[in-house]
């Protein structure tokens, strides 16, 4: 959980859990519930047609996802963070300039056609550095992570590809996201290099 305001109304006061809509009040119960459910969530997503797919990859689109993962859970599932949080050293982006930076973001994804007909390395590269700019951001109070992967997952299976997320270490994960905040995504990159499938016929 991340965490950097000590003035946190996300969090019960007594507890120190985040609110929760199912009345949790031990963090490791929560995390186990909302692990199963965001599961299930995600698989739902990939049933989705593709021509039924939203297809804008801008803010709106990340918080519909944020929304459709954590809906039951969080009663602000789908709203920005109306906070500053951070995570070990790493002290993510103002709350208040969550909206104009994601817009330069949204508007300079579009400008490269959403990645489409890039060749496996370019598209690695280019989704490596998407990825690691909107963590920067890091819009929700809590599931970054998570959005984030169905995001860039999407935008992957929009230009033909599948990122197969199961395989990726965690500790590299964490690793590349630091790197990526220093500004430098070449990690990211590859990552989702070695775990990226050709076309959707060899999504298992």
């Amino acid at each position: 959980m991340e965490k950097y305001s000590s003035n946190d109304d996300y969090l019960d006061a007594k507890t120190g859990v985040m609110k929760n809509k199912l009345g949790f009040d031990n963090q490791a119960d929560l995390e186990a519930f909302e692990g199963g459910l965001v599961a299930v969530r995600t698989s739902q997503l990939a049933e989705i047609p593709l021509e039924n797919r939203d297809k804008t990859f801008d803010l709106p689109h990340m918080q519909r996802i944020h929304k459709h993962l954590f809906g039951d859970i969080y009663e602000w599932a789908g709203d920005l963070r109306t906070i500053d949080i951070s995570k070990g050293t790493t002290r993510f982006a103002n709350w208040t300039f969550i909206e104009r930076e994601a817009e330069k973001l949204s508007i300079q994804l579009a400008s490269e056609n959403f990645l489409q007909g890039l060749d496996r390395k370019e598209f690695a590269e280019r989704a490596g550095y998407y990825l690691g700019e909107w963590n920067v951001l890091h819009p929700f109070r809590e599931g970054n992570g998570r959005t984030l992967r169905e995001f860039i997952g999407q935008l992957a299976y929009q230009a033909g590809y599948f990122i197969n997320w199961t395989k990726t270490n965690q500790e590299q994960m964490i690793r590349a996201s630091i790197e990526a905040y220093h500004g430098q995504s070449e990690l990211m990159g590859q990552i989702i290099l070695d775990n990226l499938q050709n076309s959707l016929s060899e999504i298992p």
